[in-house]
Formats: structure tokens, C-alpha cells, sequence
């Protein structure tokens, strides 16, 4: 086998709508649309006597799908996930305002810088890990 691209990025989320205003309205992805929680479509899984949903969104030229857990998880990203986390790209010019966000919704943690650039590390709602990173300008 031998993959050619990468189809789609899935982050769990506890509350679907929650998440999806986070990754729309705090991080700009575009909303394309929720697919699921319909028992009379083929594709329809039920889990737990819930029947999954999903939202699709669009990041750049990349598809991120929010999949809703059948059932919240109280957890800590960190301490049973290590440093997993999604990653993505953002424009220099928006790094102030993207730190004082994070650190406004109370989900920053920390920042690293490297010779690569800047990167902010924070939680989304649902408590997953996220890395928000900004390519040092050559």
C-alpha cells in the first residue's frame, strides 16, 4: 500500500456544537457541513443508542472533521495523550492577537519559540491539544 494524500484530519469533541463554534469562530475554519445523526441513512452507526455526527470543516486546502464522542470523556489531554496533538499553520501578523485569545478563553498553555518560528500551544473546548504555529518570515 501506498498512500498519495492525506483525506482528512478527525478531532474528537464531547459537544459537537461547542467545538464547531470554537474551530469556526475562534480559529476562522469555514463550516461546510454536519453529517450523521439520521438512523435512516446508510451510513448511520449508532453507538451507546446515540447515532454519530460530525462537521465538516475546511482549513486551507484541508478538510478537518469534528467526530462527536458517544459519550463526553472527563480527561486531561495531557496526562493520557502526552504532547499528541493537531497543528496548524498561521500567519505571523496574527500572533499577538492569537496569543492574547488564547490567554483571554483561559486555554492557553504555553509558547515555544524555535529558529522555524513561533508556536502556541492550547487547548480547544473539548479539551484536545492544539498547536498553533506561525513559520518565522524569511
Amino acid at each position: 500500500m501506498k498512500v498519495t494524500s492525506l483525506y482528512h484530519v478527525g478531532i474528537p469533541v464531547d459537544d459537537i456544537d461547542r467545538a464547531r463554534d470554537f474551530y469556526v469562530n475562534v480559529l476562522g475554519l469555514q463550516f461546510m457541513d454536519r453529517v450523521g445523526g439520521n438512523p435512516n441513512n446508510p451510513d448511520a452507526l449508532e453507538i451507546h443508542g446515540k447515532y454519530q455526527r460530525l462537521d465538516r470543516l475546511r482549513c486551507g486546502d484541508s478538510d478537518v472533521v469534528l467526530f462527536e464522542r458517544p459519550r463526553p470523556l472527563e480527561r486531561d489531554a495531557l496526562d493520557q495523550d502526552g504532547i499528541a496533538h493537531q497543528a496548524f499553520d498561521m500567519d505571523m501578523r496574527d500572533y499577538e492577537e492569537a496569543l492574547r485569545k488564547a490567554k483571554e478563553l483561559g486555554t492557553f498553555h504555553r509558547i515555544v519559540e524555535r529558529k522555524s518560528g513561533k508556536t502556541i500551544y492550547m487547548f480547544d473546548t473539548e479539551g484536545n491539544y492544539l498547536e498553533l504555529h506561525f513559520p518565522a518570515r524569511h
